[in-house]
């Protein structure tokens, strides 16, 4: 479809009816970015261009969209309204172009894929590889984030697929992989000898190393802290897990991290944080956006990754809590 085609707006989206494509894009990359010079950036015109588009499409609406204030730009109530509305209207337009790639058979494209650092350290590599032989015309582009974070990419149409933590109420479709625990890891001591499970609140006064909020398992764990009425003592906070490990090694403190963690220092110990018992976790999943149509090749990919990793294989370790499973939307991975 042309960058520049008009699409109509179906009886539930009212208050368009007819729009330039490119005019939606630029107003929604502008109210991403609450700024026209970094929006501009990533739609790829002048900061000028970029304005002089705006003030169009507030004057074929007959509405203010922004409030400028000095370099930044606030949305109105009317640009809030809109934009929900044209974040509909563009994934339904991109729906269309990526049903078309698919229908070309998926023998090439980009696939866009997320992961958090650790499974681009872990088991994902593998997978990739075994993609890439075959498919060799597919150019494979690895973003590396949290898992909030990638949900939001994926969301926004910027990732095909996630591989991430898996949550509850998000209207993503997915498959459930593999389980993962938040463990605490620190140098061995004897009050922790031989212990595999370690309550929330027995880390209240030690030093935390902890990963950023934008991590599914520091989510995890601040909610749990909140529960139990504990003020976690932040010592440190990294995007880098294994950055966490060195430090808690050196014996500045206790690192909480996810299982997916490769092999440990024999120096440390790691045990399962759990709340009342229970264990404090999560599942990960490949996630993606039903609502656009996937191309054939992220299908196949979809279906690598649950080759790689079947649910039904998960074992859970012996003696420790099972970490349940949470409710998720499955779909088919066929464009619709």
């Amino acid at each position: 479809m042309p960058s520049n085609a008009k699409f109509v707006y179906d009886p539930c989206l009212e208050g368009i009816l007819a729009m330039d494509l490119r005019h939606l894009r630029y107003f929604v990359s502008v109210a991403e970015h609450a700024n026209v010079s970094r929006a501009a950036l990533r739609v790829h015109i002048s900061q000028p261009a970029l304005s002089r588009r705006i003030r169009e499409l507030e004057a074929e609406l007959g509405v203010r969209l922004f409030d400028r204030v000095g370099r930044q730009v606030r949305l109105t109530a009317e640009g809030d309204d809109l934009l929900r509305q044209a974040r509909e209207v563009l994934a339904r337009a991109d729906s269309l172009d990526e049903r078309a790639r698919a229908l070309r058979g998926g023998a090439v494209g980009t696939l866009r894929v997320g992961a958090n650092p650790l499974l681009i350290q872990s088991g994902l590599p593998r997978v990739l590889t075994r993609f890439r032989r075959a498919r060799p015309g597919v150019d494979v582009r690895l973003t590396e984030d949290g898992g909030v974070r990638l949900v939001e990419l994926v969301e926004r149409g910027d990732l095909h697929v996630a591989v991430t933590a898996v949550a509850a109420g998000t209207r993503l479709a997915s498959r459930l992989l593999f389980p993962i625990r938040v463990l605490a890891v620190a140098g061995r001591r004897p009050v922790w000898k031989s212990r595999r499970t370690l309550e929330v609140r027995e880390l209240a006064d030690e030093p935390l190393l902890m990963l950023r909020p934008t991590f599914t398992s520091r989510r995890l764990f601040d909610a749990a802290c909140r529960i139990a009425h504990v003020e976690p003592r932040l010592a440190v906070e990294s995007a880098e897990p294994r950055s966490l490990i060195e430090l808690a090694a050196a014996g500045h403190g206790v690192a909480i991290v996810p299982s997916t963690l490769r092999a440990l220092p024999r120096s440390l110990t790691a045990m399962a944080v759990v709340q009342e018992g229970r264990a404090l976790g999560t599942w990960i999943g490949v996630v993606w956006d039903s609502r656009r149509a996937l191309p054939a090749y992220a299908a196949a990919f979809i279906e690598e990754l649950t080759a790689a990793w079947p649910p039904a294989r998960a074992a859970e370790a012996p003696g420790l809590p099972p970490v349940p499973r949470p409710p998720v939307q499955e779909a088919s991975t066929e464009a619709r």
